[in-house]
């Protein structure tokens, strides 16, 4: 009998886990700034600001669980306040129930001081052997204003432009710029 109840809280458990959609919820974790918006798109399909991008789940509202079509392979990007869009995770396997994704064990930040450095239109960062901004084949990672702003990008190596306000060509200011996941990287060090 004992058994038999057993089996029966077992098989129930198991046919509700079967059916409750997949959730997901967002947490910035330490380094990565406020606010911003999480993208999930089905895996292999164009991203945020490329030509036809759609999405299947948006999420801005970080306190709350945001419900995905349904379970399989997504990709996720988040658009920091005021930024680009990054990668977030590639292949994400969503299954049923809720699952957590702290944008600090994929993502750090690269902070820019303005010592002895000229005056910014903007700061952009790129891949080690990107062009530079201007240039044939430049391609932007992360890009912000000025200095002193919390630029947020995947874990990687990257370069640090900075395009002064005269106009003039823009400038590397640094390269091979370590990021790690959940910690901020600052230029000069």
């Amino acid at each position: 009998m004992i058994r038999l109840a057993f089996a029966a809280v077992l098989f129930a458990a198991a046919s509700a886990a079967a059916v409750d959609p997949p959730e997901l919820v967002i947490v910035h974790g330490r380094a990565i700034p406020k606010g911003g918006t999480v993208i999930v798109t089905p895996v292999g399909k164009p991203g945020p600001g490329q030509k036809d991008h759609k999405a299947v789940a948006t999420v801005t509202d970080f306190t709350a669980n945001t419900p995905l079509p349904a379970a399989g392979t997504y990709d996720l990007y988040f658009t920091p306040k005021g930024g680009l869009p990054v990668e977030l995770l590639a292949k994400w396997e969503a299954k049923a129930g809720k699952q957590t994704v702290t944008l600090s064990d994929h993502l750090g930040t690269v902070f820019v001081r303005s010592d002895d450095l000229p005056r910014a239109d903007a700061v952009v960062i790129t891949a080690t052997d990107d062009p530079g901004p201007g240039e044939k084949g430049h391609i932007a990672i992360q890009k912000a204003g000025d200095y002193k702003e919390d630029m947020v990008v995947p874990a990687g190596t990257y370069a640090v432009w900075v395009m002064p306000f005269n106009g003039a060509k823009a400038q590397k200011v640094a390269d091979n710029v370590r990021v790690l996941a959940g910690r901020e990287a600052k230029v000069p060090e």
